[in-house]
């Protein structure tokens, strides 16, 4: 028995319980009935692990300009905050405002080269949808227009930061839903997984790539900077600010890093104003008053009522 909690060794456990879980749902008779039971245990062991304010389910994001994307495994959304919409209480048909969702995930019991095409195509419909930003006047100078943001979890009125800190979904990793992709165990070796990511990559653009693959038996895929380009060897975010990508195998440690880069977002990723979230209750974004309905003064009705 150990005389203290370690919070990472019980990470590394996590992911070991995953890796069996992997193979269980390999017992499944319908591909369906597998992918129920293989994306279960990991977000319910997300949901126990990630702060209380992430909410953690599966389904379709949405847009309030009419785009839905692929079905997602995970979609990790700020559970206090963005409206769900569900039919029928079904997971498959519950979808999610793009504003309001810190992350999506893809589930795998393998990884191959046909499920890597997968992961790309699901993980770019996500990012392709736009959040809804309103450009508000720059107090400072008159008639510039800022584009204010609001850290995930936050309810309060959107804000403005320093200039050149505005909200930027196109240029700013911060700024988007970060797409990860798990997977029990790795098909390719790790040198055709690197070549296919960045054959993938530059068939699209930067912004709509997966930001980060992990295999719980081979280790972590994910965008950085190495070399001479960079005066100090680091992890990226996205592919956007990285010069290629890295492939390392940390053992029994692969499922922490995942954990530990989607608390980093939560923590430090910015999403616009949850005034935005009123654009999927009315299609202006507002109430409006209906025309061709009965109106009554007041004042008339209460003189008519005296006499």
């Amino acid at each position: 028995m150990e005389e203290n909690f370690d919070p990472i060794a019980y990470a590394n456990l996590v992911g070991q319980e995953l890796v069996l879980s992997f193979d269980k749902a390999g017992l499944g008779t319908t591909p369906g009935l597998v992918g129920s039971a293989k994306e279960y245990p990991v977000r319910t062991k997300l949901e126990h692990i990630l702060p209380s304010g992430i909410g953690v389910g599966s389904g379709c994001v949405i847009d309030s300009y009419g785009n839905t994307s692929k079905q997602m495994d995970v979609v990790l959304y700020e559970k206090n905050i963005c409206p769900v919409y569900s039919i029928n209480d079904t997971p498959d048909t519950t979808y999610y405002p793009c504003e309001g969702v810190v992350a999506v995930g893809e589930i795998k019991s393998s990884l191959s080269s046909d499920e890597l095409e997968d992961i790309f195509l699901k993980i770019e419909s996500v990012k392709r949808l736009k959040r809804f930003s309103t450009e508000t006047p720059r107090p400072i100078r008159v008639g510039e227009l800022r584009f204010p943001y609001r850290h995930y979890g936050t309810t309060g009125p959107a804000t403005h930061g320093n200039p050149g800190t505005d909200y930027n979904q196109q240029g700013n990793p911060l700024d988007q839903i970060f797409g990860f992709a798990l997977a029990g165990k790795l098909k390719l070796k790790p040198q055709n997984l690197c070549e296919k990511f960045v054959n993938h990559t530059n068939e699209i653009e930067s912004i709509l790539t997966p930001n980060l693959i992990v295999t719980l038996d081979q280790g972590i895929l994910c965008p950085a900077t190495i070399g001479e380009e960079s005066k100090e060897d680091q992890i990226n975010i996205s592919i956007q600010d990285a010069t290629g990508i890295y492939h390392v195998n940390k053992d029994d440690e692969n499922f922490r890093f995942l954990l530990s880069q989607i608390y980093d977002i939560y923590n430090h990723g910015r999403t616009v104003s949850a005034s935005a979230f009123g654009r999927y209750f009315d299609y202006e974004g507002m109430l409006m008053l209906p025309e061709g309905g009965i109106y009554i003064p007041i004042k008339e009705q209460m003189l008519e009522s005296d006499e």
